[in-house]
């Protein structure tokens, strides 16, 4: 009699843990992919970093979602906030205007990190960077476009960390 009322209960606690990671799962879907992201300027000069703007087309269903996107979710590589955004209906495209220093510094540690070379140093290289954020129902999207630099001969390094607080 034990025996069977463990095992019932036993099988009901599996039952609840299946449906309830069942849930999670379908709850926790994938990310919009954006159709298209362009990053300007071309090339950017990490040593005289001025803004940096990226361009984005999303798509759902090919319906354009850009006025739909929150900017206060937005981000470049997870951590870098954009200082202004807009939208243009015609294209349909969103922008968002990052601080060209905090991405300059950002794509020297990717360089310094990666050992990215170059074999002539007039060619520019192409680093990839990813903008993220939630549309206002709460679905997020992702897109990846590319930075062209020159990677300086002597390039400095980066800052070091803010200290503890």
């Amino acid at each position: 009699m034990k025996s069977t009322k463990l095992i019932l209960i036993s099988i009901t606690i599996l039952g609840l843990l299946l449906g309830a990671s069942t849930f999670a799962m379908i709850g926790a879907s994938t990310p919009i992919i954006a159709d298209q992201v362009k990053i300007e300027p071309k090339p950017f000069d990490l040593e005289n970093p001025d803004g940096v703007t990226v361009q984005v087309k999303l798509l759902v269903d090919g319906k354009p979602v850009i006025d739909q996107i929150d900017p206060d979710t937005v981000l470049l590589e997870g951590f870098i906030a954009p200082y202004e955004t807009w939208y243009t209906r015609a294209p349909p495209n969103f922008y968002a205007q990052f601080p060209g220093g905090a991405v300059a510094s950002w794509v020297m540690v990717m360089i310094s990190h990666m050992g990215i070379t170059t074999p002539n140093p007039w060619v520019p290289i192409k680093i990839l960077l990813k903008i993220t954020g939630l549309l206002y129902d709460g679905t997020a999207w992702e897109g990846t476009g590319e930075i062209k630099v020159y990677i300086p001969e002597d390039p400095t390094p980066p800052p070091p960390p803010p200290p503890p607080p």
